[in-house]
């Protein structure tokens, strides 16, 4: 099994956030890569849900600053609630990713984990998980 870095930067390469995510075969599609991220992210609050939640999606109800998300109050997320919104986002042209020279927003494409250690999520603005 292979690992990636995944970084969340500005349109201006601000760093925002980022994820190793390990576990992933040597050919993965970015859907799942995110769908890892998103899932092992989740699983990590859930075990423990707090003020903060570190993630690449904002939770509806909470507010950025900059050591996570700070919730209103701590309850256990839904990592499906927040993949969608992940998608909706790449459909609406907010997010775009980078591995090495190419430049996509196709999340089929694949991947070589084996080849490459960085997928680069530049994030036009924040990707929040709306209610309902």
């Amino acid at each position: 099994m292979a690992a990636i870095e995944m970084r969340d930067v500005s349109p201006g390469g601000h760093v925002l956030s980022g994820r190793t995510i390990d576990g992933l075969p040597a050919r993965a599609s970015l859907r799942e890569i995110l769908t890892a991220r998103v899932e092992a992210e989740v699983a990590a609050y859930n075990a423990r849900p707090g003020q903060v939640y570190h993630g690449l999606v904002q939770p509806e109800d909470a507010i950025r600053y900059s050591d996570g998300f700070r919730m209103r109050e701590p309850r256990p997320l839904d990592a499906g609630h927040l993949l969608r919104a992940v998608e909706e986002a790449v459909a609406a042209g907010v997010v775009v990713f980078r591995i090495g020279e190419v430049t996509t927003d196709d999340l089929d494409h694949e991947v070589d984990v084996d080849a490459n250690d960085l997928v680069t999520t530049v994030m036009r603005r924040p990707i929040v998980a709306r209610a309902g």
